[in-house]
């Protein structure tokens, strides 16, 4: 396995085992899981195509429900007090918070793309509609009169243009 993509399953991993005092039921099922990704992270050409793929995968967020599952039923090793006392979090908490984060920036930044498309083939049909064919003539008409320089929208300049045109 390439060892960038095993330094971000350790990464991983070692978030569960600094954060919480594991019990050795959760231990276990937390090994469980992290052989799966491991198994994952075998199949990967790069780390890239590992994160890729790992966002996306069902894994993703079987490992985010373990955090929330290990947070209930584990101790946390040691609390972080945020300044002024506002906010407290355990290191866990804030671990898995960033890499929810990140999850979601990469999953965006990879379905971007399709949601591009898919807007433009909605704006396609829109188009295609009798709305989207008044839009298109109203577009229309503010380009004509912008080019013979006559723009205006205001109702009463506007039956003035018109009434100029007549």
């Amino acid at each position: 396995m390439d060892e960038t993509i095993k330094n971000s399953i350790k990464g991983r991993y070692d978030a569960f085992n600094a954060t919480y005092e594991l019990t050795d039921k959760m231990k276990n099922e937390v090994d469980e899981l992290f052989d799966r990704i491991c198994d994952f992270g075998s199949k990967c050409s790069d780390v890239m195509d590992f994160e890729t793929k790992f966002a996306s995968s069902p894994l993703n967020q079987e490992y985010i429900d373990m955090f929330t599952k290990v947070s209930q039923n584990c101790k946390p090793k040691e609390i972080i007090h945020a300044e002024n006392n506002v906010e407290t979090k355990s290191k866990g908490q804030a671990i898995l918070e960033d890499i929810e984060s990140d999850a979601k920036y990469l999953a965006d930044d990879l379905t971007m793309p399709a949601r591009r498309k898919a807007r433009e083939e909605m704006d396609s049909k829109l188009r295609d509609t009798p709305l989207g064919k008044i839009e298109q003539a109203n577009n229309t008409f503010w380009l004509f009169k912008k080019i013979k320089g006559k723009v205006s929208r205001n109702k009463s300049d506007v039956d003035n243009i018109t009434n100029e045109d007549n």
